[in-house]
Formats: structure tokens, C-alpha cells, sequence
């Protein structure tokens, strides 16, 4: 298959901007057209043609800290662009929420008031439901490489997946890392273990299973989890386990579940307008450094955070346990019945069982 080829190629040309963060360790030249003047053109007119494409200064909202692993990417990858436009394209990255919140981002991107955008679906019921597809529970959807490549073949196979970001000029889509429970008193390893216990969720389809499951599903944005613990107000969440380390959870819960249930998908997106202002050559440069490649270097450096998050974790008292294969079979039955039903809650034109199965099928064959 194409997108098997694709990801050894993105292998080499992604982590060209990835040095600086853990596990990134291998390098290549950045893609895209980074050509100089040929020694035919003068000084004078190679620098006026330059100069006539212009100065681009654009935004680039996070709800992540500015220190984590997706931010530290985007740095390269912002700096990446500077460079290779000789510095006419300056990205400056806001992390934190301090531009856009994380419920707020996709809106701002739209209107303008942030130029580029990192968008975690789940917190936008009803806009992705396609891409929503690698977030049902325990269907094969676990690992970020695996189902960042599973949201490209479907977005260039389906037009329905691709207008779901119509809005948006995109830049990167991938998965985040398995997400897993994570409890302060007590340890989750059964469907009993939940009753009754009020969870942090990111929202979409993990809130209807968790119920299912017994728990009390509360939805809220990362920054919020650690006095809401603090307070008892939850008994624990949901959440990958750079997340937790980036907001420092690691200090108010002692368990954490080995069982990575689905991956949340995240969009790079940018401003219709902000893109458009652009010279061709400058919009190629960011395609080049974009698209699947740099989705998948983006998913590769959040898989390699897991490792040294999960230190990070244990480092602090923390507690990985897992789950038997009887408890494994009683969680399944639910996060089952809730996938079988998926399907009819889409509607439009598009077989959505069919598609369904097409993206399990897909993830079956990259694992």
C-alpha cells in the first residue's frame, strides 16, 4: 500500500525538525523548496525578488504547555519554515490556552483571531465525526502511528472526511497515544472498579462507554484536572501519559491503568485568509514540511514522550497496573456494543458502517 511506503519516507524527512525532543535522534534535509538564486541571477535581483514576496508573521495557538512534546515540535517545525524561507515567515507559538482555549481554537482560527491552530477533536461534539473514528474505545485504535496513518487513508479516500475541515486550510492530522485510566486511592483494573466514580474525560465517544461502564463522566480541559483531584471533586481520568506529565498530574494520582482504550485526533489548522496571503512558493515550502509527513513525525515524537513520560510517572510513586483478560473480555462487551451502534448516529450519504469497518481494517493492517 502507498501510505506503507509514505510512512518510511516520512521517517527520514520529518525528523529533520525534530531534534530537540527525545527520541528524535535521527536527521535529514528539511522538504520543500529551499533553492537559492543560480550564480546567473545578480545579487541585486535575486534579493529583490525575495524581498518582493514579502514578510509573513503568524500565530500559533496550543492548549499544551509551551515546554511539551507537541510544542517543542511545532517549534522545529516553525523554525524549519523561517529557515527555509530565509526568514520571511515567522510562526510564534502561544501554549497554555493563553491565545485560544482548547474549546475556543477552532473558531479563532476561523474568524482570524489566531492564525494557526492546534485542535483536539473531541471538545467539538458533532463538528468531526469521521475523524472521530480512531476515539471509539477499544476498537484497535491505540497507537499514534497507527492511526495517524489510518486518518490519512481515509482522508484522501473520502470527501466526507475532508470536509469536515473545510473551514480550515490543513496543515498536520494524527492520533495522540493510547489514552488510559489514571486514579488517585485506587486502582482500575475492572468494570466493578468504576462504579460510582466520578472520571475526567476529554469528551466524545469514551463519555457514552464510561457510563456504560458505571463511572460518572466528567468532561473537562487539562489545565482544570489538577485542582479538581485536589479538591476530590474527581476521582481520577482519562488521559495519555505525556499528557499527564505535562500538567504535572503525576504529582495528585498514584494508578494508572495499562489499558490504551482509543487515540484522540489532532488537527493543525490554519486560517483560509492567513493561508491565501501567502506567495505560492511559501505555501509549497509548508506543504512540504506538512501534510502526512509531518503528521506522522508529530505522532512519532508523541509516541516517543510516552517512554519518558511513563518514568516520569513512576519516578514520582507512581503504579502501573493491568488487566486480566476476563476483566479485558467485561470491558469490551460495552466499548462493543457502543461501536456497533456508531454508525447510525452519523448520517449524511456516506455508508458509515462500511467506513467503519474500512478504518479497523486499516488499523489492523498498520499494526
Amino acid at each position: 500500500m502507498r501510505r506503507k511506503l509514505l510512512i518510511l519516507t516520512a521517517l527520514i524527512l520529518v525528523l529533520s525538525f525534530c531534534v530537540g525532543l527525545a527520541g528524535c535522534d535521527k536527521k535529514a534535509d528539511s522538504p520543500g523548496d529551499t533553492s537559492t538564486p543560480s550564480s546567473s541571477d545578480s545579487p541585486s535581483t535575486a534579493a529583490s525578488t525575495e524581498e518582493d514576496l514579502g514578510n509573513f508573521e503568524f500565530t500559533l495557538s496550543l492548549h499544551d504547555p509551551i515546554t511539551s512534546p507537541n510544542a517543542v515540535y511545532f517549534q522545529e517545525w516553525a523554525d524549519a519554515i523561517n529557515k527555509a524561507t530565509d526568514g520571511h515567515v515567522k510562526i510564534t507559538l502561544h501554549g497554555s490556552s493563553t491565545l485560544a482555549a482548547a474549546t475556543d481554537v477552532a473558531d479563532m482560527v476561523k474568524d482570524g483571531g489566531c492564525d494557526i491552530g492546534w485542535l483536539y477533536t473531541s471538545y467539538y461534539a458533532g463538528q468531526f465525526p469521521l475523524t472521530d473514528v480512531i476515539n471509539l474505545p477499544m476498537q484497535g485504535f491505540g497507537d499514534p502511528l497507527v492511526s495517524t496513518s489510518v486518518l490519512w487513508d481515509l482522508y484522501d479516500e473520502y470527501q466526507e472526511v475532508r470536509d469536515e475541515w473545510g473551514a480550515f486550510k490543513m496543515l498536520m492530522l494524527y492520533g495522540n497515544p493510547g489514552m488510559i485510566f489514571a486514579s488517585a486511592k485506587a486502582p482500575i483494573t475492572t468494570v466493578a472498579d468504576l462504579a460510582g466514580l466520578s472520571l475526567r474525560c476529554p469528551a466524545g465517544a469514551i463519555t457514552n462507554v464510561l457510563t456504560a461502564w458505571g463511572a460518572n463522566p466528567i468532561t473537562m480541559p487539562p489545565p482544570d484536572i489538577y485542582q479538581a483531584i485536589e479538591k476530590n471533586n474527581i476521582s481520577g481520568y482519562i488521559f495519555e501519559p505525556s499528557g499527564i506529565t505535562n500538567f504535572s498530574l503525576e504529582e495528585v494520582t498514584k494508578y494508572y491503568t495499562d489499558l490504551p482504550m482509543y487515540d484522540g485526533p489532532f488537527g493543525l489548522i490554519m486560517n483560509k485568509a492567513s493561508w491565501d496571503s501567502l506567495p505560492k512558493k511559501y505555501q509549497d515550502i509548508i506543504d512540504g514540511l506538512s501534510g502526512f509527513d509531518g503528521s506522522f513525525g508529530a505522532a512519532q515524537c508523541f509516541a516517543d514522550a510516552v517512554d519518558v513520560a511513563r518514568k516520569t510517572i513512576v519516578d514520582a510513586g507512581g503504579e502501573f497496573v493491568t488487566v486480566s483478560k476476563e476483566a479485558l473480555a467485561e470491558f469490551q462487551i460495552e466499548a462493543d456494543k457502543y461501536a456497533d451502534g456508531w454508525a447510525d448516529g452519523i448520517g449524511g450519504s456516506i455508508d458509515a458502517a462500511a467506513y467503519l469497518a474500512k478504518a479497523k481494517s486499516l488499523a489492523q493492517q498498520y499494526s
